[in-house]
């Protein structure tokens, strides 16, 4: 993981969907992923965009040590739940967060 100063971080992963496995990454995305990161002391937010097969996943957390304890304790649990719809190993980095507004 790389190093990052105190303040929020937002974590990405970034992996493809199996052939034909769209609608059963969504059900588990949606009923068993989410309800884990929830559970997580420093989770905030999960962003989730994808692109056909292509899958990036950002969730933002309160500091480095909510992120690093999730990745440590729990990520491995969230990525064997995924692995039957996953293609190849994810790519995951950390990022310090800013959040920015352009609204009016």
């Amino acid at each position: 993981m790389q190093k990052i100063n105190k303040g929020q971080v937002a974590r990405s992963v970034r992996f493809d969907i199996a052939t034909d496995k769209n609608e059963e990454f969504h059900t588990i995305f949606r009923n068993d992923v989410l309800p884990i990161l929830k559970k997580q002391d420093g989770f905030r937010n999960e962003l989730l965009f994808l692109d056909d097969q292509h899958v990036l996943a950002i969730s933002v957390w309160n500091n480095l040590d909510s992120a690093r304890k999730y990745e440590s304790a729990t990520y491995p649990q969230v990525d064997k739940t995924l692995r039957p719809v996953m293609v190849g190993k994810p790519t995951i980095e950390t990022y310090q967060y800013d959040s920015l507004s352009t609204t009016v």
